[in-house]
Formats: structure tokens, sequence, C-alpha cells
């Protein structure tokens, strides 16, 4: 029997506040279509190991065999149910793996997302661990679609088209994830926000309803890089304010700063 990562990764869709708009607003975060889009679809090779969590097999990067995951935020009438468990999870935090981060300092690249906000949710992160930078700074270069099959050594923030229906966003990460702990590392990570079934806003600033389809990118965006930096998902009722806690709504935007669990985790992990 396959090993379960610690929980998986589940969007869920609440109740909407307020009624249908009488104008729908223009999100703020687009994509211009073109033949670039990045298009993610699970390979057929891969298999779920919890629910929405996909198992994308091994790859040689840099002379080391590593594994890949994939992390996909459903609505919740797509969405299975959790499995919930792990280590940690009574304080609110828990990990991909024990002992599996980033060990190396790497940049990364964006498509048509904002760069200012996606670095700002980066350094949400960052700045509650003094002691190493998990996220470099934005390099050179474009995005060319998340690595489903091997990693490129390229970490990749785009819009783009999910395949699974109801899909919302979806993070891959790549690393060791098995062994003694000390050497498990994260080597790669992508994160693909469906902008063709969703709407993407600033919704400090714009009423988001189910309706207008509208998330909040940074809310969604500081989840999703939880995830690059190591954080698995929560589902206790009693970890609904964190970062990592595993559903979100249309117009939710809590999720933009870090709580008490999410700081311990990321504090705990990178110690």
């Amino acid at each position: 029997m396959k090993k379960y990562l610690i929980l998986g990764l589940i969007i869920g869709l609440l109740v909407a506040v307020g009624g249908v708009l009488a104008a729908k607003p223009t999100p703020i975060y687009t994509v211009t279509p073109s033949g670039d889009r990045a298009t993610v679809a699970i390979p057929d090779k891969a298999y779920e190991v919890a629910p929405n969590v996909f198992y994308l097999g091994t790859a040689v990067d840099n002379g080391k065999i590593v594994e890949g995951y994939a992390f996909i935020d459903y609505k919740k009438e797509f969405a299975k149910p959790p499995s919930v468990g792990g280590k940690g999870v009574a304080a609110c935090y828990g990990f991909l793996a024990k002992g599996a981060k980033w060990k190396t300092t790497e940049p990364y690249v964006v498509g048509d997302v904002d760069a200012v906000a996606t670095a700002r949710d980066l350094e949400t992160w960052d700045s509650q661990v003094p002691s190493f930078e998990i996220f470099g700074s934005q390099g050179a270069g474009s995005v060319d679609g998340a690595d489903t099959i091997t990693p490129d050594d390229k970490n990749e923030i785009m819009f783009g088209d999910i395949s699974s229906p109801g899909a919302i966003a979806v993070a891959i990460v790549w690393g060791i994830f098995s062994g003694p702990p000390s050497t498990r590392e994260l080597v790669e990570y992508d994160v693909v926000f469906d902008n063709v079934d969703y709407n993407w806003y600033d919704c400090t600033q714009t009423s988001c309803t189910s309706e207008n389809k509208g998330m909040d990118f940074e809310n969604i965006a500081t989840h999703e890089l939880g995830h690059a930096a190591g954080m698995a998902d929560l589902y206790p009722s009693q970890c609904s304010e964190q970062t990592m806690y595993g559903y979100a709504a249309p117009g939710e935007t809590k999720k933009r700063d870090l709580d008490t669990g999410d700081i311990k985790g990321v504090q705990e992990l990178y110690k």
C-alpha cells in the first residue's frame, strides 16, 4: 500500500456574501490568450495517493532521484473528502514530509500574474524565518508550463487552464520526501491559478462572490506558496483561521496573513 503524504489539498466553496452584482467587475489579474497558455493535466501514469494529492513519479534532478506531487485545490462540490491526521495537526500545522524543506535559496519566474503581489506573498512566509531565505527574488526568463513529468530547475508561478473540473489552483512540488529527515529537501515548485474557470481579483477592493466566480489572488497565492515552502493542508475546524486551512471561499482574504499555527509550523520546519 502506497504511503500517503500528510494531508491533501482542497479548496471549498462556501456561501457567498451578498447578491448578484448589477454589473460584474473586470478581473484585475488576466492573461492574454496565446499559444503559450499553460495547460495543466495530471499525467496518465500519476495516481492519487490521498484525496486531491497526486503522485507524479520519480525523476533525476542534478544527479538526485526526486519525487513529484501535485496538490489540487477544488471547489467543494468537486473535491473528495480529505483524510485527516498527521503530527502537528492538533497544533494547526503540518509538513509535506518531516524535514522536506529548501536547503538553497532559488529565484522564481512569473507569467502574467501580478509580480508585486506575488513577491509580497512570498515574503509573507520568508519574513517568519529570519535565519533562512526560503524564496529568492524574481529572476529573468519566462514560464513554460507546470512540470508534471520531470523538474526543469525553474520555479514558475502563472495563470493557466487546469484540466481537472472544478480545480482552482494547483501546486506541484518536487523533492526528496523519504529516507532520513536530514536528507530530505525540496528542489522545485510550480504554481498555476485557473483563469479559465475563475476570475481573479483584489477582493479587498472588489466584491467577490460565487456568482462572479471571484477569488482573491493573494488569498489563494499565499496558501499555494505555503505548499511550495513545504507546508501541508489542515482540515480540523479549530484550524480554520490558518492560511494552510484546506478550505476557502469567494471573497475570502484572511489567508493573506499567516496565523499562529502557520508561523509555528514554518519556523519548526526551518529551525
